[in-house]
């Protein structure tokens, strides 16, 4: 056998090893995923209406968060998500729960997120299997909800599933209301975004705008905001928790987001 002959015997073997590869990489991934999530269910329904009638922050990683607002929320129960963490060296305050669902955020974000110290940290489990690293972590079962232009579905139980739909910010709420918080405020929340793609797949560029708190924030190749999908999922939480009196309010100084009731972050400190 010549060296082209062994060449395309190997070609040929690769070809049909390959699928096997990635189904046994599937299977096994599925089953370390199953039982992250069958552990994590305890965790999670031991938080269930634990903040009953209470009042909680979400905080949004938009360019409008200041560091002495955060600085008001140290007796606050709050929510962050995804790189927060870029600005604890400026604030002693830290939030006392945090949300990530993004892979691409997770992946690039592992050694803060690990660090990261608060009460509960729900990593949405999008298919990866080296999120043990996060050794303190609740994992909960995303449930893609890409049934634009209808309303996302809204999770009454996330040890089940929590429906994922183009901003993090759409778990924090499912998370907030399992716990039976009764107000929600949001900080930081501009929902103005450089570059967002429509929901026909057209990508829309703005000059002059300012995605994050922290110009380094985005790691590379993150995928550009779902701007039109990320309005239907404040409209479907702004429904849930209107049929369910839970009162949510936009603290955020300026930006876009007119979903919800606007109030003065100030003035829920008088």
């Amino acid at each position: 056998m010549d060296r082209y002959q062994k060449h395309e015997m190997l070609k040929r073997t690769f070809f049909w090893l390959m699928p096997l590869y990635y189904f046994c990489k599937n299977t096994y991934i599925k089953a370390i995923n199953a039982k992250k999530l069958l552990k994590s269910k305890a965790a999670v329904r031991s938080v269930k209406g634990i903040h009953k009638g209470e009042r909680c922050f979400i905080i949004g990683n938009g360019p409008s968060l200041r560091v002495e607002d955060l600085e008001k929320l140290t007796d606050e129960v709050t929510f962050a998500t995804n790189r927060i963490f870029l600005l604890f060296d400026k604030t002693a305050w830290r939030p006392t729960y945090f949300c990530a669902s993004d892979p691409q955020i997770i992946d690039s974000s592992l050694e803060g997120i690990k660090k990261l110290s608060c009460k509960k940290k729900f990593i949405g489990l999008v298919g990866r299997n080296h999120y043990e690293k996060i050794k303190d972590a609740v994992f909960l079962y995303l449930k893609q909800a890409d049934n634009f232009p209808d309303l996302p579905g809204f999770s009454d139980d996330i040890s089940s599933k929590v429906y994922c739909a183009a901003t993090v910010t759409y778990m924090c709420f499912q998370v907030a209301a399992y716990m039976g918080f009764s107000e929600i405020y949001l900080l930081g929340m501009d929902n103005n975004w450089s570059v967002y793609r429509k929901a026909d797949g057209t990508i829309v560029r703005q000059k002059n705008v300012a995605d994050h708190f922290d110009e380094k924030y985005a790691p590379p190749l993150i995928s550009p905001a779902q701007g039109e999908k990320s309005i239907l999922a404040y409209e479907s939480a702004r429904k849930y928790a209107q049929e369910h009196g839970i009162k949510i309010c936009n603290a955020t100084r300026g930006g876009k987001l007119e979903v919800f009731e606007r109030v003065d972050f100030d003035s829920l400190f008088q």
